[in-house]
């Protein structure tokens, strides 16, 4: 190919030629000169300097670096270093820079200044070149960052990794082999991540260690082995190591790369299942091993005699797909799951099935297990059979369900029969008070009058003794039956002590009074006041009753734990040992107690509605020395 040429060669070294070829220069090679004259205090630069940093042609390139943002405050200090230098020691140099484009974009140059100096070698300037070398410098740092991704990423291995050359030098390792090497105490002067490493890491001990290295490079196929080494405490771990060889283009191996994990975790368990399956085999319990994803790997002699599975029906297989069926309950599956997943274990009960299709119901224990690292290798499930158990359970259940409504029964039959009663009994009465009448309407003896209201007051005691017997009776059922509700009202408490006690005095015999104290402050509480008042009366009644002749009861009031404790004390007979803990159920009546008039439903009922208070009772009593009731009383 023929063309003209662009120069003219006879004014090849003209300034107007040498500006041309600066431009070409620029614009082919991205660089571009300028100089400055001390004299004229002038810099002048060359066309490509406007397109490197984008400005306009009118730019005052003077003030390029105090005037502008294109260099940082360490750009700047390096750059006036470098005129320094230049200045100084009247010799070029070299710096790469940095500059900010006023979009944010980087770019990097490399400026060589030259002085100039006269003939007496005085200063008279600077000259100066610029290279464009963004390019460059943007694929060294994504090259970097490559480089330290890569690094970053094999470096969170789990597994050892290293590169070691045909020499079996070690030229590269990443973090989990140094950790490595450091436990077993094989490293010396080795820095993290470093490349090219100068030294052997192997020693003359590691033989083993040799001979698949050579193994590998003779053969060129991979090779596996396990390693053991001991740490720096002394104990012994156990690698799985395997080393691959990487050929050059001639088949050699040019490089060998070796990974490895610790498996001395997984030894242990091994041995601790070996263990585990000998004690298995005695146990009459099952016993079953699954692996991470729950598919069964071994079972003992009793899952077989039990569940009616051969070892080899079941292996390979999740326990659930033949041992659970149409009864199995799906919350109990949830809750399984959700536990080993929160927890790794699990204990409690489900109905499984056997292979002949019988329902067994299961106690299971399961554990995972977890290697060093906390990665999960295996399910441990101890099971026993709990059918008897839970048929027994059932059994009872039942017993229980009928004995309930049993209860229920005869508390209707008793409300009905109370109700019954409470006519007839009004009628009798009436019918005493409309003889009372019609004795003072004739002449009778006083003989016969005096025995009429004798037994007309045993009448009359009697006939309220029995209305007594059956409201309560029939308020145990409004209480079985739920069918009490408390009319709740405040009230201060002293108040409402100080009239209970004005007004239950003892009601015949001595006419004794409480020994009433109210020992705290007085509080605002929630209470029904009426069936409360019938409590109290009921208790004081007792203590009156039971204390004939002995000193009056003692009532006392104090508050504790958010609750007022109201205690009645008596100095009468005492409850006997052996009818403390039936003193609170349905008729029951202490042994030394049956010459007195009674029911034993006072203080049932008393229990019951203190409880529905949210409160309770409890006593102290020894026989000959009183007793001692304490109620609770919340706010």
């Amino acid at each position: 190919m023929f063309s003209e040429p662009d120069f003219d060669l006879t004014t090849f070294d003209s300034p107007e030629s040498q500006q041309k070829r600066f431009c070409l220069l620029g614009k082919i090679a991205e660089i571009g000169d300028w100089s400055y004259i001390l004299k004229t205090n002038i810099t002048t630069w060359s066309e490509y300097l406007y397109d490197f940093y984008e400005l306009d042609k009118s730019f005052h390139c003077s003030i390029l670096l105090e005037g502008t943002h294109f260099y940082r405050e360490s750009e700047k200090e390096k750059m006036r270093a470098l005129i320094e230098h230049a200045t100084s020691a009247k010799t070029k140099c070299t710096e790469e820079f940095m500059i900010v484009m006023h979009d944010g974009r980087l770019k990097w140059h490399a400026t060589t200044i030259y002085p100039m100096l006269d003939e007496h070698r005085d200063l008279v300037g600077l000259y100066g070149v610029l290279q464009n070398i963004s390019q460059k410098k943007q694929t060294e740092e994504h090259k970097k960052k490559e480089h330290l991704l890569y690094n970053y990423i094999l470096d969170r291995l789990p597994t050892e990794l290293v590169v070691l050359n045909k020499e079996g030098r070690y030229i590269y390792a990443n973090d989990a082999a140094i950790k490595c090497r450091e436990r077993c105490s094989m490293i010396t002067g080795m820095n993290h991540g470093e490349y090219n490493v100068p030294g052997n890491w192997i020693s003359a001990a590691e033989s083993r260690h040799n001979a698949v290295m050579k193994e590998c490079m003779v053969h060129k196929k991979p090779v596996t082995f396990e390693e053991k080494l001991t740490d720096s405490e002394g104990t012994e771990r156990t690698y799985m190591r395997n080393m691959y060889p990487l050929l050059d283009e001639n088949g050699d191996a040019e490089f060998l790369i070796r990974y490895g994990v610790d498996i001395s975790a997984r030894k242990k368990s091994e041995l601790d299942l070996q263990r585990m399956a000998f004690v298995a085999e005695k146990t009459n319990g099952i016993v079953m091993i699954t692996d991470h994803e729950k598919k069964i790997i071994w079972v003992n002699n009793s899952f077989e005699r039990i569940l009616g599975y051969r070892s080899e029906e079941v292996v390979g297989f999740d326990p659930a797909d033949f041992l659970q069926g149409p009864e199995t309950s799906i919350e109990t599956i949830r809750e399984i799951a959700c536990s080993l997943q929160n927890t790794g274990t699990f204990s409690g009960e489900i109905l499984n099935y056997t292979k002949s299709g019988n329902k067994i119901w299961l106690y299971l224990d399961i554990a995972a297990v977890y290697d060093d690292a906390g990665k999960l290798i295996n399910y441990v499930a101890v099971e026993n059979d709990i059918t008897l158990i839970k048929m027994a359970e059932q059994r009872h259940q039942k017993a229980m369900e009928k004995e309930r409504e049993l209860n229920r029964f005869k508390t209707q039959f008793v409300s009905l029969a109370s109700h019954q009663f409470r006519t007839p009994l009004a009628t009798i009465r009436s019918s005493i008070d409309l003889l009372d009448l019609k004795m003072e309407s004739i002449d009778l003896s006083p003989s016969f009058v005096e025995f009429f209201q004798k037994h007309k007051a045993v009448m009359a005691e009697e006939t309220i003794r029995m209305t007594e017997l059956m409201e309560n009776i029939l308020d145990i059922g409004r209480i079985d039956e739920g069918k009490i509700e408390l009319c709740k009202k405040n009230l201060p408490f002293r108040r409402f002590m100080d009239e209970f006690v004005e007004s239950n005095a003892e009601p015949n015999g001595q006419q004794r009074k409480l020994n009433y104290q109210f020992d705290t402050s007085d509080r605002i509480i929630s209470v029904d006041e009426i069936l409360l008042r019938n409590v109290l009366r009921n208790i004081v009644s007792n203590a009156f009753k039971y204390s004939a002749g002995k000193p009056a009861p003692d009532l006392m009031v104090t508050f504790h734990d958010s609750a007022y404790l109201i205690t009645i004390k008596d100095y009468g007979i005492g409850i006997p040992e052996k009818d403390q803990p039936f003193l609170f159920q349905s008729f029951f009546r202490a042994s030394n107690a049956k010459i007195f008039p009674g029911s034993g439903l006072g203080l049932m009922i008393a229990k019951k509605l203190i409880m529905i208070h949210g409160g309770n009772i409890s006593f102290e009593s020894t026989v000959g020395n009183g007793c001692t009731v304490t109620i609770q009383l919340p706010l």
